[in-house]
């Protein structure tokens, strides 16, 4: 057992095929769930996770331990879930949604935007990994902003870590989650999910637990 990532990539480095197996039992859940939530398939997400692990496996002397060995091992994924994506883009049903209005600004800082907070209902309904209706409401999305709302309410990456992974501006990066978030709450809504039930809910909830402190 290593003490951290990067002990265990030395290891690797030497020879020791025991620290990687032990890197991907501590991964493949994060990532396996991250590219779940990308995707909605179970054989594409796994199949893309194998794939990660094996272009992170011969790319190890790239890895230098500026960022954690995950968010590593998750901006391979999203590359390879990027390349997949290009490859059955013409095979593959996508909803066809009018972004005009919500790209119109995106390199705008004019538009106000909402702050992202975490007492937020969307960002607590993005942590609950096995949520259809989330799932569901996921996927209707364009791929960039199921993106960026994957990277940053459900791993709480910050936008600057995203615009590393995405080669996305982190201004372009802030207006797309304000919009990927009003787009998701309105295919929640579609879906029969109540920000006011949920929000009502969640303080009745906390109201419970300040009642049994």
């Amino acid at each position: 057992m290593y003490a951290s990532d990067l002990a265990a990539v030395e290891a690797i480095r030497g020879g020791d095929l025991e620290a990687y197996r032990e890197l991907v039992d501590r991964y493949r859940d994060r990532l396996f769930g991250v590219l779940m939530r990308m995707t909605g398939d179970r054989q594409l997400a796994d199949e893309l996770a194998q794939d990660a692990f094996v272009k992170a496996y011969l790319n190890l002397g790239k890895y230098r331990g500026e960022a954690a060995f995950g968010t590593w091992l998750i901006q391979i994924g999203i590359h390879a879930l990027r390349d997949r994506s290009r490859q059955l883009q013409r095979q593959r049903r996508q909803r066809v949604v009018s972004l005009d209005v919500y790209r119109a600004g995106e390199n705008e800082a004019a538009e106000p935007m909402a702050p992202i907070t975490e007492t937020d209902s969307l960002d607590q309904l993005c942590r609950q990994e096995d949520d259809a209706t989330m799932q569901a409401a996921l996927q209707q999305l364009p791929a960039d902003y199921r993106e960026v709302l994957v990277l940053k309410h459900l791993e709480g990456w910050s936008f600057a870590e995203i615009a590393d992974a995405t080669g996305a501006s982190t201004g372009a990066l802030k207006v797309r989650a304000h919009r990927a978030r009003s787009l998701l709450k309105e295919e929640l809504m579609a879906l029969g999910w109540s920000a006011t039930d949920h929000d009502n809910g969640s303080a009745a909830a906390g109201g419970a637990e300040n009642a049994k402190g």
